[in-house]
């Protein structure tokens, strides 16, 4: 064999011992990115979903641009953090999709005991949270009013910017029941006030959260098709807990009528003190 051939036959050997062995590809699970098909491997804790509601709508888990892979779902938007309390864009069907407006009420979806009641009531539940929409607009009349659709039955974590009124609702047979749940702006303590039929309150103020099933004893029911009626004693309770609750909420801003001009106008303009309430 010649000299140059012996030496071409070095130059190849030694370009094989210098290849790697292994491919440079992340392997599954690795923490960082999701394997192919979005199964196999553990995807990074950006982007995951909220405790509050189930996952997004592809099978691949959010990536740290907070948009998945297989949709087309706009990322969380300024200022808020993927997966953060105020990324709405995964919260479960039974949280508020809206927060309200500040100073404004948000009617939520009745929550109905047992859960897996909740459908065969639902009539009976829409018209009470239309029973509750007419309390809370006379209790602060001219706030604006977010009427919540189905089953969207409780502010999010960190709370509506507006304050919230919910009802408690259980039915047997053809008995009701009903406790009013009143919520101040952000996560501020439930009161609890009996609304139809008679109940014992372990306790009439309770955490926000936190589950008010828990703190009621129902001593009495009244006919279900009654209960409208017999929540109407009450409501005068209610529209005053309503009042408390939005006393620390601001009401909306509001452009003052322009002063007169032109001859004839008077040359100040007065008004009367609004009365209280």
């Amino acid at each position: 064999m010649s000299k140059s051939s012996v030496l071409a036959a070095l130059a190849v050997a030694a370009a094989f011992a210098c290849s790697p062995t292994t491919s440079n590809t992340n392997p599954p699970g690795d923490g960082t990115t999701p394997p192919p098909g979005g199964t196999g491997g553990t995807a990074g804790t950006v982007g995951t979903p909220p405790a509050d509601g189930a996952a997004g709508t592809g099978t691949t888990p959010p990536g740290p641009t907070g948009v998945d892979g297989t949709s087309t779902t706009p990322g969380p938007g300024p200022g808020v953090v993927a997966g953060g309390p105020n990324d709405t864009r995964f919260l479960g069907p039974e949280i508020s999709h809206s927060k309200g407006q500040a100073g404004g009420i948000v009617v939520l979806w009745p929550r109905i005991i047992p859960g897996a009641d909740a459908e065969a009531n639902a009539a009976i539940a829409g018209q009470i949270q239309q029973k509750v929409k007419a309390v809370a607009e006379k209790a602060l009349p001219g706030r604006p009013v977010d009427v919540r659709p189905k089953p969207e039955r409780v502010c999010p974590k960190a709370g509506c910017d507006a304050m919230s009124v919910n009802i408690l609702f259980n039915r047997n047979s053809n008995s009701c029941v009903a406790v009013a749940l009143i919520n101040a702006p952000g996560t501020s303590p439930t009161k609890l006030i009996a609304w139809g039929g008679l109940v014992e309150l372990k306790s009439d103020t309770i955490q926000f959260r936190d589950m008010p099933e828990n703190f009621v004893k129902i001593k009495d029911y009244v006919p279900c098709d009654q209960l409208i009626t017999q929540m109407g004693a009450q409501d005068s309770f209610i529209e005053a807990a309503i009042r408390a609750a939005a006393g620390g909420s601001a009401p909306p801003a509001t452009t003052p009528a322009p002063a007169p001009t032109g001859p004839g106008a008077p040359s100040t303009v007065t008004s009367k003190p609004a009365a209280k309430k």
